[in-house]
């Protein structure tokens, strides 16, 4: 448990101190999550608790993006500690389209998951599209991986966010690790005036049959401190761009 808790703290220090760099824009957050599993084998469910960060680092005409998150997890489901990270390069084509690319790294129990993929953005004065492809493999499972995704973020104001998204993924290994996941999720935030401060939310469904028909319902909530702006401005500078725990559907933890 030590260990878990200082891995935690680590995730927590290491966004808090991003505001030292006057220019850059990101956030750190804690939350809880509730996840209820059905299977062809049976049903199990529990709760984990997350802390991430994020920071968009302007260098020129590029903007390094770097995130990372610790869950922590005791129940049915899971009795492990999964950290992730993820850097991103990417730049402005005008004003409104963002392109790049990204390595990320996840520690799921005993595996080691890695990915490398391609991103876009595209910003509208109240919407913000976003779309990645990666690939990736999982040591554990000796698989390739392979994901789509996409999300629209809808700003009600410059600091009330609402979003939607979806993604499929593929694991493409032995016969008895083969499957198509497929997951939807919709959310928001809400930053409170004159503050740093938000509360978010965000409801996942994840579906697959070939891992013994699994359904899984995710349901996240927490708070987060922005520095460097509004919930818009964060979002602009390419603070909130995708990160590991998420990039293969599997981030129902």
């Amino acid at each position: 448990m030590k260990t878990q808790l200082f891995a935690a703290a680590a995730v927590l220090a290491l966004a808090v101190s991003a505001p030292a760099f006057a220019q850059n824009v990101g956030s750190v957050g804690a939350a809880v999550n509730y996840t209820d599993v059905d299977t062809n084998f049976g049903g199990a469910d529990g709760s984990s608790v997350k802390v991430d960060g994020n920071v968009a680092i302007p260098t020129g005409a590029w903007t390094v993006t770097l995130n990372g998150n610790v869950s922590v997890s005791d129940n049915d489901l899971s009795d492990e500690t999964v950290a992730s990270t993820a850097a991103h390069l990417t730049t402005k084509v005008g004003d409104t389209v963002r392109v790049g690319g990204f390595a990320a790294l996840s520690r799921p129990s005993n595996d080691t998951l890695w990915a490398v993929g391609a991103e876009a953005s595209k910003y509208f004065t109240n919407v913000t599209l976003n779309g990645q492809v990666a690939y990736g493999q999982s040591n554990d499972l000796d698989a390739d991986l392979y994901a789509v995704r996409g999300e629209a973020r809808y700003f009600v104001s410059d600091d009330f966010r609402l979003d939607a998204g979806a993604g499929y993924s593929k694991i493409d290994g032995d016969a008895a690790n083969e499957a198509d996941v497929w997951d939807v999720n919709l959310g928001g935030e809400y930053k409170f005036a004159n503050t740093g401060w938000s509360t978010f939310g965000k409801y996942s469904h994840t579906e697959s049959e070939d891992l013994a028909d699994l359904k899984a319902d995710a349901v996240k909530v927490g708070f987060r401190y922005t520095f460097g702006g509004s919930l818009k401005a964060r979002d602009a500078a390419g603070a909130d761009l995708i990160d590991a725990d998420t990039l293969f559907g599997f981030g129902v933890r």
